[in-house]
């Protein structure tokens, strides 16, 4: 239990195995400029550009300023997607206890080297793998991983992942992976990864932009051929005209309006406490027909409250018992235990065990020789809690239950007397039912997907007299084949007992038919947020979940997501309304330039005129119709609906 001495440290400080490494899962700032530089569409506005510029006429320069406007846009918006994904951290950063030379030192995070014997002890946060050496009731709370809320037992050759803690007893731990190997920064490896989350807007958009720029390019040399050498122009008259029938054909104004309309949607946003990290983050609310879920922290608010108390031994002072059991509260069962009973120091605490995830219930001797336990009645007797009729009621509701039995000499199963059960109920948000309410009358499916048991889940959900909470199945039950996984995925509403990665796919599997979004708040559900089409974080969970979202509740309270929803529909709906004045402009360019090819006139317009028509008979138009209100629920088929109110 020596430790490394200070040879091994500098020999794995000279090899590069420290844990210093400064993680970038993003793309480069040069990756980003060139791919919003490097397209086709601006290449075509570039040559256009260059030949205006041949003619001297500065004046007919105008149209390239809405494309630089959106180019700053999309640069601006990558750039600050790529400082969030750098800063993405999952534990807190502290100094570090390890074993050298048989001392206890205390070093900086990235001092760490590779077998490095960390010395654990309650309330630390891992910051690398490691496996246990040696343990003393070592027990590790690893839900902001896993999901999973019940601390877990370690022992001897056990695994510590990044990101879990300490939640009591003392380790000696191994150090067994550092940097991008650790299993936190492996999930933000994926989580940071490029997923394909095109907007709808975006995708339909460029669909009709490389149609017309397909169309333009052989239109526009035809179009210089007949200026030049049939209709008897100059070199500039014949390369304006050129120039304005092309620009006239794309449909600029589009692009801009969206990213304008966009924009106003995220400051709308702001003023709900609501923070719109990527612009498309509004428009795929919009499309959203199935909304994936937590239960605490959306459906609850994590915390818990006694609501009965079902006496069996009389004669007890519950009351004196359990406010003299709670003198610390560690849990959220402590509280609600504390602020019901109270807390009192009547009697003495010779001896007192602590609540353990597998022990399942806390204990404590008072000084008078009374010995009391709290918890699961299976673990405290032989009964079973089906066999007392009284608690039915309270089973229905699914509320939970926990038993108070008198030890009297010592703890046996066998012996120990029901003093009282006392009754407690997770507490609900007010505004949860009204919320699933909503999306259930806008065709929006729900699906709770958590670490938490599946039938805790569905007892909230029972709570709530929502559908299907009665649909519910264990992640040891979720097939690992993805082809076995869609075909049952569609059939449950709760998905219990999940990891990461099965999160992930049952995400991947309903995005196969639907659009989805995904409420989030921690390290097990960040590659989840990341697979969604639209990622949703509480601004209470981890940086890390944030910080691969779309979208921020600042306020933790999914209750504001009908309104970012609606907000969503209105910029969505009325681009699909504005779109088609664009294409009307961009038919009738066309149009008038066959014509003039056809018949050898002369084009009746130059660049500056076509900028100034199309900015104030277009532009400004359709700009104040885009922010009007219009909540109805958004279609696939843009293309289709906008040519249908084109012609």
């Amino acid at each position: 239990m020596d430790g490394l001495n200070k040879h091994e440290v500098e020999y794995r400080i000279q090899n590069n195995m420290v844990n210093n490494e400064n993680i970038r899962n993003s793309r480069s700032l040069k990756s980003i400029v060139l791919s919003n530089l490097l397209t086709l569409f601006n290449l075509i506005h570039v040559i256009l550009f260059v030949l205006v510029l041949t003619t001297g006429s500065w004046a007919n320069t105008t149209f390239v300023l809405a494309i630089l406007f959106n180019i700053g846009i999309s640069i601006f918006q990558e750039i600050k997607a790529k400082k969030i994904i750098d800063n993405l951290t999952i534990a807190s950063v502290n100094n570090v206890c390890v074993i050298r030379d048989g001392e206890k030192i205390d070093i900086k995070p990235d001092e760490i080297v590779m077998d490095d014997l960390l010395y654990l002890k309650q309330g630390d946060s891992l910051l690398v793998d490691a496996m246990v050496v040696k343990s003393d009731n070592l027990e590790v709370d690893e839900s902001v991983i896993t999901g999973e809320s019940d601390a877990i037992i370690k022992k001897k050759n056990d695994k510590l992942i990044s990101g879990s803690i300490i939640v009591s007893g003392f380790a000696y731990a191994k150090v067994i992976s550092i940097n991008r190997d650790t299993y936190a920064n492996n999930l933000i490896k994926e989580a940071s990864s490029q997923v394909d989350n095109s907007s709808y807007l975006k995708k339909s958009i460029n669909t009709i932009l490389k149609v017309v720029t397909f169309l333009i390019i052989p239109v526009g040399v035809m179009l210089f051929v007949t200026q030049f050498v049939y209709s008897d122009q100059s070199y500039t008259e014949s390369i304006l005209s050129s120039v304005a029938g092309v620009i006239g054909m794309i449909p600029e104004g589009l692009v801009l309006l969206t990213s304008i309309s966009l924009t106003v949607g995220v400051i709308k946003m702001a003023s709900k406490k609501v923070i719109v990290q990527k612009l498309n983050g509004i428009e795929l609310l919009a499309c959203v027909d199935v909304l994936c879920l937590d239960k605490t922290g959306t459906i609850t608010d994590g915390s818990m409250d006694v609501v009965d108390i079902v006496k069996v031994d009389k004669d007890k002072d519950i009351n004196k018992i359990v406010s003299n059991m709670i003198r610390e509260t560690v849990n959220a069962t402590d509280i609600a235990l504390s602020k019901y009973f109270g807390s009192n120091n009547d009697l003495i605490v010779k001896r007192s065990i602590p609540f353990s995830s597998s022990r399942k219930y806390s204990l404590v001797e008072f000084d008078n020789g009374k010995i009391y336990a709290l918890g699961a009645l299976e673990y405290l007797t032989d009964c079973e809690i089906n066999e007392f009729s009284e608690l039915n009621k309270h089973i229905d509701a699914g509320y939970r239950i926990i038993t108070l039995v008198d030890c009297n000499d010592e703890f046996s199963r066998a012996s120990n007397k029901i003093v009282a059960f006392i009754i407690l109920k997770d507490n609900v948000r007010d505004n949860a039912k009204e919320t699933l309410e909503y999306f259930k009358s806008q065709n929006v499916k729900i699906k709770i997907i958590s670490g938490d048991n599946p039938q805790t889940v569905s007892n909230i959900l029972k709570q709530l007299e929502i559908d299907g909470y009665d649909k519910y199945i264990s992640g040891k039950d979720i097939p690992d084949n993805y082809n076995d996984l869609l075909k049952i995925v569609n059939d449950y509403v709760i998905f219990g007992r999940v990891t990461p990665y099965q999160k992930q796919a049952i995400i991947k599997a309903l995005k196969e038919s639907n659009t989805v979004g995904m409420i989030g708040d921690g390290v097990n559900d960040i590659l989840a947020l990341k697979e969604a089409d639209c990622g949703i974080a509480l601004a209470s969970g981890i940086s890390a979940a944030r910080s691969v979202s779309e979208v921020v509740l600042t306020e933790s309270d999914f209750a504001v997501l009908p309104s970012i929803v609606n907000e969503g529909r209105r910029v969505v709906n009325n681009i699909e309304r504005v779109a088609s004045m664009y294409l009307i402009k961009t038919v009738y360019s066309f149009l008038i330039s066959i014509l003039c090819i056809v018949l050898s006139y002369e084009y009746p317009f130059f660049p500056v005129q076509l900028s100034l028509i199309s900015a104030i008979c277009v532009g400004l138009p359709s700009f104040f119709l885009a922010l009007e209100p219009n909540y109805n629920k958004v279609k696939k088929g843009f293309i289709i609906k906008v040519l249908v109110h084109l012609f």
